[in-house]
């Protein structure tokens, strides 16, 4: 099971990509599935193992995070569900 970031504008995905990836932390920017909504177009994808540290680099570099969505499924049929902390 993976993570989904969505962000309020590109230019926070496009830097919450640039934070991750000096931080060592893998991420797939990839197109925002149309079921979650019409905000920034683009969203990123992080590993399960790497969620926690993920988004606590994020919050250190004050980059705001819209939502927050488990990718559960398979290739051919995803699901996003919301996450709860």
């Amino acid at each position: 099971m993976d993570y989904l970031l969505t962000f309020q504008n590109t230019h926070y995905a496009v830097h919450s990509e640039k934070v991750l990836l000096n931080k060592k932390i893998l991420v797939s920017v990839m197109a925002l599935p149309t079921s979650l909504g019409d905000f920034c177009g683009i969203c990123l994808r992080i590993a399960k193992e790497d969620f926690v540290f993920g988004r606590q680099f994020l919050e250190e570099a004050k980059i705001p995070i819209k939502g927050i969505f488990k990718i559960e499924g398979t290739k051919n049929e995803r699901t996003y569900l919301p996450w709860n902390p």
